[in-house]
């Protein structure tokens, strides 16, 4: 990163003048001030060398052969506006002086110029350019050092985003082992019946075929659950538009099962379906952050009749889904905290979770997500404008 302090000082001027022993004289003068002084005869030969040089300050006459010195300024001034000009001149004629006044002339001096004043006038324009040049540097250092830290957060929100997805992995990989329990038992149960079928009676042809039938099921199941699962984590870049339902739906065949083991019962209303547009992906990611978060509520209530509802309903291309569970709400204290990174009310809880639902559906989907208490419970309210989505 640049230091702030490194400004340049140098000062660099285009005087055009035709006459050659002014020139002469007044470069002299001029070089005792600045850096650099570049000298021009007439205002296209000035207008030429400003194209190249870029000057800092610009001195010229008027009356000049081929162009004079206002014709000159008003070439410069078509496109630069910044760049401090003096004009001399040896005619104290207010039209020069109006003209000059329209075209942001920083001063004008009458000939024979007197170097106390052109010490005096160059000294007030020589200080504001450097004031210039360092706040332009000052700026610079921190447009450097908010891009800096935007890359730095992007970064670290990227390998957030990594670690939440693989806890939700492990989540659902807990669920999937829930689901394949019941099928896996029941086909080591249907193994062992063949075997002792076989060493009692001889097998029959229908029982060959239910038990054919009955072990083909399940693998079906075991297969379908594994391969929903894949992809439901594959990799997705591309936007399409989808139902809001389908992806919940696809969600709860997988959660149903294991969370009714946990006496805790999901329930779908769809009011109104509609559309949306983005990558499918990233929605499934923030409806089962939410579930699971609704789900994490009820943990160590032993609640008997505990609820999980999602209600979805549009109107006047306004899509809203609601994620409401009857446990025992937000803490109002905290609530305006919960989508804060690294903000968490769960002691083994890393905040990253509702942190990236709201990213998410802000930035990608440009929605809003809110929180709020609702019926003795906590809700999750998403609303997104779905345009002609949902036509």
């Amino acid at each position: 990163m640049k230091n702030i302090n490194e400004v340049s000082e140098h000062i660099s001027i285009l005087y055009v003048e035709d006459t050659i022993s002014a020139q002469r004289e007044f470069s002299d003068i001029l070089s005792i001030f600045v850096d650099e002084v570049n000298v021009a005869s007439n205002g296209e030969e000035g207008l030429q060398m400003y194209k190249e040089l870029s000057p800092d300050i610009i001195i010229t006459d008027i009356q000049m052969p081929v162009m004079n010195g206002l014709d000159m300024i008003k070439e410069i001034r078509s496109e630069d506006t910044d760049t401090p000009i003096i004009i001399t001149s040896a005619f104290n004629d207010n039209s020069y002086l109006f003209d000059a006044i329209e075209l942001g002339i920083e001063h004008y001096l009458l000939k024979p110029i007197i170097v106390d004043k052109l010490e005096e006038r160059l000294d007030t324009i020589i200080r504001a350019i450097m004031q210039k040049r360092e706040l332009k540097s000052y700026q610079d250092f921190l447009e450097e050092k908010i891009q800096k830290e935007m890359i730095l957060r992007e970064e670290k929100e990227s390998l957030l985003l990594q670690q939440n997805k693989s806890s939700e992995i492990g989540h659902m990989v807990g669920v999937i082992a829930h689901q394949w329990k019941q099928p896996l038992n029941y086909l080591n149960m249907l193994i062992e019946d063949i075997g002792l079928e076989y060493e009692y009676q001889p097998l029959s042809k229908e029982y060959i075929n239910d038990f054919i039938k009955k072990g083909t099921s399940k693998v079906e199941f075991l297969t379908t659950t594994m391969d929903n699962f894949l992809n439901f984590y594959k990799s997705e870049n591309t936007s399409k538009t989808f139902l809001v339902s389908h992806v919940v739906n696809e969600i709860i065949s997988f959660l149903n099962i294991p969370y009714k083991a946990l006496g805790i019962s999901i329930i779908v209303e769809v009011q109104n379906d509609f559309k949306i547009s983005g990558i499918e992906n990233e929605f499934q990611q923030v409806v089962l952050n939410l579930i699971t978060n609704a789900k994490e509520a009820f943990d160590g209530l032993n609640k008997a009749d505990s609820q999980i509802v999602i209600k979805i309903d549009s109107m006047d291309n306004i899509g809203s889904i609601q994620i409401l569970d009857n446990a025992t709400g937000f803490d109002t204290s905290k609530i305006d905290k919960i989508f804060d990174l690294e903000y968490t009310t769960k002691q083994d809880g890393n905040g990253i979770g509702l942190y990236l639902v709201n990213k998410v559906i802000t930035q990608r989907f440009n929605g809003s997500i809110e929180a709020l208490n609702l019926n003795n419970g906590a809700c999750f309210k998403i609303t997104l404008n779905i345009g002609k989505n949902n036509d």
